[in-house]
């Protein structure tokens, strides 16, 4: 009996997914039982009944394959606390920096920003922005970051002058003035469990907000949006530790198991990073002061390796504003690069 369903699961498991032709198929199928539910019975019973057995069974086929397996084969998550888990189990897996190594990241960002002109007003605009980072794992303050700047839209206001053209590249090293730098240290003295990682940031969260004055002349906030305030700061600090991909795995992983247990995390199969991969991810939407906003992490599918991440925000009247990120590359190399001769050294604090 054990050989024999062993026997069966391997035929399973051997089993390609549904086709594009065979989802089509199921979905006209259904579509034509649906119309012959609300079309008077005037045709015959039996060729009713093989259609709706036809069109249940097809569907249900294809709908249980496509939820059983993923992308390599393997189950797909259920919701977005499932997926942020495995992310944290393919997070512990990865090795650490060692010493004499560096660690070398390739990404793209898109930032919205608004920027002041002098006598020329205010602008909205869009950066796109590419970032490689080297940090030496016994060295992280030595870390040097190359800035190639790309496309610049203008939303709003006019053209500023002070932003710099497509096709710029420059240089930064690492400190507290440098905000292009991924912070090496930036898990500090995290502890690498899920649920006291959590209790850290909510009590720092706390603490930030309820002692933050307000504004000379402005009402103190009130109970609802403290909290609100809170939790936005709760998100955003995990969130901006599951970019980093610096820390160790240990904490990579608490990182993510703590996001699993964010209760307005949704999962999302319909997502795109920046560079046009498609993924699975975690959406999580909180109450920002100026309005609803939204964390997306995107994964791929079934190694769930980390692709990238977006975040979508809607102030009063301005309408949906996105700043995204894609990791094109992470790895370990041996050597960083030297400044181009005739090149601005590096900018540093």
């Amino acid at each position: 009996m054990t050989d024999d369903l062993q026997e069966i699961k391997t035929s399973h498991d051997a089993l390609p997914g549904p086709s594009a032709t065979a989802i089509v198929k199921a979905k006209d199928l259904l579509a034509a039982e649906a119309v012959a539910e609300r079309t008077p019975h005037t045709g015959s019973g039996k060729h009713r009944l093989l259609l709706r057995t036809a069109a249940v069974g097809l569907a249900a086929a294809v709908a249980a394959v496509a939820f059983l397996t993923g992308a390599d084969g393997g189950a797909t998550p259920a919701n977005a606390a499932e997926l942020l888990q495995e992310a944290a189990t393919a997070a512990a897996r990865q090795q650490a920096p060692q010493p004499g190594q560096i660690l070398y990241v390739n990404r793209t960002d898109q930032i919205r920003m608004t920027v002041w002109g002098h006598g020329r007003g205010r602008s909205e605009v869009t950066q796109e922005v590419r970032r490689e980072y080297w940090i030496p794992a016994a060295d992280p303050g030595g870390a040097l970051t190359r800035l190639t700047y790309g496309k610049l839209r203008t939303h709003t206001g006019p053209v500023p002058t002070s932003m710099e053209t497509p096709g710029t590249v420059e240089f930064q090293r690492a400190g507290p003035c440098t905000v292009h730098v991924l912070s090496p240290a930036g898990g500090g003295d995290l502890p690498a469990d899920p649920d006291q990682l959590l209790a850290r940031i909510r009590a720092d969260a706390e603490a930030s907000v309820r002692n933050e004055q307000p504004e000379p002349g402005t009402a103190p906030p009130s109970k609802d949006q403290i909290e609100r305030l809170i939790e936005r700061t709760v998100t955003s600090r995990l969130v901006t530790l599951a970019q980093n991909p610096f820390p160790g795995p240990g904490l990579r992983a608490a990182v993510l198991d703590a996001l699993s247990q964010m209760p307005t995390a949704t999962m999302r199969t319909d997502l795109a990073d920046l560079a046009g991969r498609r993924g699975i991810g975690a959406s999580i939407r909180y109450q920002g002061p100026d309005g609803w906003e939204r964390a997306e992490l995107i994964f791929e599918p079934g190694s769930y390796r980390f692709l990238g991440w977006r975040h979508l925000s809607e102030p009063p009247g301005a309408g949906v504003q996105s700043n995204a990120s894609a990791v094109l590359e992470t790895k370990m190399v041996n050597a960083m690069p030297k400044i181009p001769a005739g090149a601005p050294e590096a900018v540093t604090c």
